[in-house]
C-alpha cells in the first residue's frame, strides 16, 4: 500500500550523522491483511507471504539496526497488517529492549479493538498511525474496501488518543478525495491527534487504477 508514515517524524537528534545511519526504518512485517485498498501498492492479501521473515530472522534484522549505535533509529512496523504477524508482541518487546523507538501502522480491522492501545503503550510503542481518506462512510469504505472501515477507524483514533499514544491520521489524497479535504481538515481538530499527513497516490500496485489530481 502506500507507505503511510506511523509516527510524527522527530526532531532530528543532535549528533545524528546521516552517513553513518539511517534515521527511520521501515519494516514490512507481512503482507498479510484483511482490508482490500483499491491504492496499495504492495497488493496486499489475506494471507502470509511464505517468504517474509521468520521470528529469529526478524530477532537478528532487530539486533543489525541496534548496531547503528547511538542514536538508534526510529522503527516504523508495517505491512499489509502487522496485526495479521501472531510474534508482533513478541518482536516489538525485543525491539523496545533494545532501546530501539518504535512506531506501528496497524490496519483497522476486526484484529483491532481498544484493548490493543495499553497493550502497545506497556510495550513501549511511541505512536500510532490510522488512515483516514473521508468524511462519510462511503468514500472509506470504498477505498479501503470493507464495510464498517470509517467507523470504527474514528473510534480507534479516539480510543487511542484516550490512551495517551501520540496518533498520526495518513489520508490518501487523490481527485476522488480531494473534495473532502476541507471538511477532514476540521475533523481532524475534532479527533484531538498529533499529527495529519497526505500522501499522494503511487500508482503502482492497485493503486494503478485510481485517478491522480493534475499539477494544478
Amino acid at each position: 500500500m502506500v507507505r503511510e508514515l506511523s509516527h510524527p517524524i522527530p526532531a532530528t537528534p543532535r549528533g545524528f550523522v546521516f552517513d553513518e545511519a539511517p534515521w527511520l526504518v521501515y519494516w514490512e512485517i507481512t503482507r498479510a491483511c484483511n482490508l482490500v485498498c483499491r491504492h496499495c501498492r504492495a497488493n496486499a492479501q489475506c494471507n502470509h507471504d511464505p517468504n517474509e521473515l521468520t521470528y529469529d530472522q526478524g530477532i537478528e534484522l532487530l539486533r543489525a539496526i541496534r548496531r547503528f549505535g547511538e542514536p538508534p533509529p526510529h522503527l516504523v512496523i508495517t505491512g499489509g497488517d502487522p496485526l495479521k504477524r501472531h510474534d508482533l508482541f513478541e518482536l516489538i518487546a525485543e525491539a523496545t529492549g533494545l532501546r530501539i523507538p518504535v512506531s506501528l501502522a496497524p490496519s483497522v480491522t476486526d484484529l483491532m479493538d481498544d484493548t490493543l492501545f495499553p497493550i502497545l503503550r506497556g510495550l513501549g510503542v511511541s505512536a500510532i498511525s490510522l488512515s483516514l481518506d473521508g468524511v462519510t462512510a462511503d468514500n472509506q469504505d470504498g477505498i479501503r474496501g470493507v464495510p464498517g472501515c470509517f467507523d470504527r477507524t474514528l473510534e480507534m483514533a479516539r480510543a487511542a488518543v484516550a490512551c495517551g499514544l501520540v496518533v498520526q491520521i495518513n489520508t490518501l489524497v487523490t481527485a476522488e478525495t480531494r473534495a473532502d479535504l476541507e471538511q477532514m481538515s476540521r475533523l481532524m481538530s475534532d479527533l484531538g491527534i498529533t499529527r495529519w499527513s497526505l500522501f499522494f497516490l503511487i500508482q503502482v500496485g492497485r493503486g494503478s487504477l485510481l485517478p491522480q489530481l493534475s499539477p494544478d
